[in-house]
């Protein structure tokens, strides 16, 4: 939520939406109904109405999370079941189910409403139009997969030393560019993640990691691996259904099509090719 927040811009419409007059007044209602039997906090709120406010638009940044959740947590627990079953015969298999999935929900509704004292409150409505490929999914991979923020500890966020980028286009501290550091802590490595995923892990995979010279004692590297060659499953799936959404088919036969969606792919795929890009690392490196 907070890199979402950070890196606005990148879900358009949404974030225009959440500096807009309609917004702030939607916003404004709710405020005032949830604090209508707190003086102290109405006092607050007139003398610094846009700390609230920011607080409002965090909410939302929840709202719209949850939101991405409700569709991908169902797909993920589907794809484990076909898993299972022997459904997937490979990669392709599943990136085709996720690509379609992903394609099916696109045009989900992205809204912010909350419940106070019975009423309902429409701080984003729904007929705003906002949708769940483009408020939510392509947000959240742009700021979580591939900008996010330095892990602190390893970056100064002192000005002077230069060493966090200024242009925030220029962030490159996502999961796709992570190294998998078993640190057990927050920040670019998914090592709380990785904590969590341990309690779950499924027998076929524990299997997979004793083949490994640490055996055991590897099962959080090699689990935070796992999760970012998944992720970057998750990545190409978005990029494809955006495509699929924005521009043509693959099997298009006009050239300007086909250069068109060339040009979309090709601007993706150097993404990948910056120097922090863990693709071919989590490829081919196991950490014997």
């Amino acid at each position: 939520m907070q890199a979402m927040l950070w890196h606005q811009g990148m879900g358009g419409r949404f974030n225009d939406y959440l500096e807009s007059d309609a917004y702030k007044a939607n916003a404004d209602r709710a405020i005032r109904a949830y604090f209508k039997g707190n003086p102290l906090m109405l006092g607050l709120y007139k003398l610094f109405p846009d700390m609230v406010l920011e607080q409002v638009r965090q909410l939302s940044y929840y709202a719209n999370l949850g939101l991405f959740w409700e569709v991908m947590a169902p797909v993920f627990f589907e794809m484990s079941d076909i898993y299972d079953e022997g459904g997937f015969k490979g990669v392709p298999d599943a990136m085709d189910f996720l690509v379609n999935g992903i394609f099916a929900v696109a045009g989900r509704p992205i809204y912010h409403h909350v419940v106070i004292d019975g009423e309902c409150f429409e701080i984003i409505p729904k007929s705003e139009g906002f949708t769940w490929l483009y408020e939510a999914a392509l947000p959240y991979v742009e700021a979580v997969f591939y900008r996010t923020s330095p892990f602190r500890g390893t970056k100064s966020y002192n000005a002077q030393a230069g060493q966090v980028p200024s242009d925030q286009a220029d962030f490159h501290y996502g999961i796709l560019y992570a190294d998998v550091y078993p640190v057990g802590s927050a920040g670019i490595p998914p090592t709380l993640l990785m904590q969590d995923m341990l309690h779950f892990l499924p027998p076929y995979l524990k299997e997979i990691y004793k083949q490994h010279r640490r055996g055991d004692e590897d099962e959080l590297v090699q689990l935070g691996i796992t999760f970012q060659r998944s992720m970057y499953n998750v990545t190409s799936a978005v990029i494809q259904a955006l495509r699929c959404a924005l521009l043509y088919p693959l099997d298009d036969t006009d050239r300007e099509h086909l250069m068109a969606n060339r040009a979309f792919f090709e601007a993706q795929m150097d993404r990948f090719l910056r120097p922090e890009a863990r693709l071919l690392d989590i490829q081919t490196q196991d950490y014997r």
